[in-house]
């Protein structure tokens, strides 16, 4: 997993897009709580399946080094940071400890879907980049 003491593009790729999607996956269980949804309703787990199976379809795409992935990862983890944005900005008790709190995770998954944009941006350039050199070097043959 790691290169040196580096961590490869895509190794970032794939920890921060499961740990966004994890806390996209309890924000949104919070929200369904908050509007008086029980997590046991069929409706319920099918969107936040929908949360699982987005991360692992980009971390699938990041293992492969696909042509598309880094687009890819870029709306998944652009659909975390909007999911957190919209818990931090629907919470019912915004003053109370419960509130601060969901409030604090929410700016820690906008934080981390951003963060995710930008692997998914470099992920994106290193793929352009490998294709590039690949075709200078069928240039020179």
């Amino acid at each position: 997993m790691k290169v040196g003491n580096e961590m490869k593009n895509s190794d970032k790729v794939i920890v921060v897009t499961s740990v966004a999607a994890v806390f996209a996956l309890v924000l949104d269980a919070i929200m369904f709580l908050q509007h008086g949804q029980s997590l046991a309703d069929p409706e319920v787990w099918g969107r936040l399946l929908v949360f699982i199976i987005l991360a692992v379809i980009v971390n699938g795409l990041a293992l492969l080094k696909m042509r598309f992935c880094g687009y890819a990862t870029i709306l998944v983890n652009l659909y975390f940071a909007i999911a957190s944005l919209a818990t931090f900005q629907t919470i019912d008790s915004r003053m109370t400890v419960t509130g601060v709190l969901v409030q604090g995770l929410s700016i820690i998954g906008i934080l981390l879907g951003c963060a995710g944009i930008y692997y998914g941006i470099k992920q994106r350039a290193e793929y352009t980049q490998a294709r590039i050199k690949k075709m200078e070097e069928q240039a020179k043959k």
